[in-house]
């Protein structure tokens, strides 16, 4: 899938761009945020520093600063001495990272520099990577520009709830329904069965880390992983899972043991595919969810990719995931 530079880091990032136009931020009433700012942030010394500069600020990937700054951003590259800072904030406690970028003209045309610093105290000199050229601001709300290297680059820096309005509870299908198979079974694939899904221990492996925290390299460092484990994760989530469905995959079985050993090839660090949920609707047994990938970089909807995932809500108010195809 693209990635473009501000979206190389882990799928929680924060983005802040300061601009030298203005002495403070204006910040977004935190009920339009998806989720409050950590008070180890706000205490955090580059976050000082971004405010009190006038920073565009946005707390894992959504902004919580007015459009009407993000729209001032913009402006300020069209002087020369014009500047748009962004700080990269992710992870926390002792994963806590800072990537800082800098756009500035310089009058005879706009450079990109860049620093990474390991905390959130303090930031490293800055170092210029790459030149940009025809900055904008997206319908879709996102800060992005062409780069002389070449590599793709933008962020977004306009809050959803200001561009749509109220998404909470699309939010919130997002994360109940499509977060927990995104890395496999989300996207441009089309199925209607969980192994044209995608890889049965993978799927079992997704599901085990976002609804029970547990990560199968902790848990199983061998790889040996019991099968009825296997099949009671899926079958949480999938109809038909069976010892059959699980033991007749591309993993070797161990009799004795009773275990499937998982081999762990897959990419760890790949971002998930990034989801808009456009909808939701109940039709008979079933809750239909419309939703399309999206550029990292431009917000712009990706071409053929819309599709509907299909869940059975049951009585005890878990579901079963039925399918993903074409809208």
């Amino acid at each position: 899938m693209k990635r473009c530079l501000l979206s190389l880091a882990a799928a929680a990032c924060l983005f802040l761009a300061s601009c030298s136009f203005q002495s403070g931020s204006e910040l977004l009433d935190s009920s339009l945020l998806a989720a409050p700012i950590p008070e180890e942030l706000t205490q955090s010394e580059l976050w000082q520093q971004a405010v009190h500069s006038g920073s565009l600020i946005a707390y894992e990937e959504q902004p919580i600063t007015t459009k009407a700054m993000a729209e001032e951003a913009l402006k300020s590259l069209e002087k020369k001495g014009g500047t748009v800072e962004i700080y990269q904030f992710r992870g926390s406690g002792d994963s806590a990272a800072c990537t800082r970028l800098l756009c500035r003209n310089t009058g005879e045309g706009l450079t990109l520099s860049h620093s990474e610093t390991q905390d959130w105290i303090s930031s490293p000199e800055l170092e210029q990577t790459d030149t940009l050229t025809e900055p904008q601001l997206t319908r879709y709300g996102f800060f992005t520009a062409q780069t002389g290297s070449g590599a793709d680059f933008g962020f977004r820096a306009v809050n959803e709830a200001e561009l749509y309005g109220d998404t909470a509870e699309l939010r919130q299908i997002y994360d109940t329904y499509l977060k927990p198979i995104a890395a496999t079974a989300i996207g441009e694939k089309t199925w209607s069965s969980p192994e044209e899904a995608g890889d049965l221990l993978m799927l079992a492996e997704d599901i085990a880390w976002a609804v029970d925290g547990i990560s199968f390299r902790e848990t199983y460092p061998d790889g040996w992983i019991p099968v009825n484990y296997l099949v009671e994760t899926l079958s949480r989530y999938f109809d038909g899972i069976n010892r059959r469905a699980v033991v007749y995959t591309i993993y070797d079985f161990d009799y004795p043991s009773d275990c499937m050993h998982y081999t762990f090839e897959r990419d760890y660090e790949a971002a998930l595919p990034r989801v808009q949920v456009l909808s939701a609707h109940q039709q008979e047994d079933l809750l239909r969810i419309s939703y399309c990938l999206y550029d990292p970089c431009t917000g712009e909807p990706l071409p053929d990719s819309s599709r509907v995932l299909s869940v059975r809500p049951q009585e005890d108010g878990s579901f079963r995931y039925m399918s993903n195809l074409m809208a």
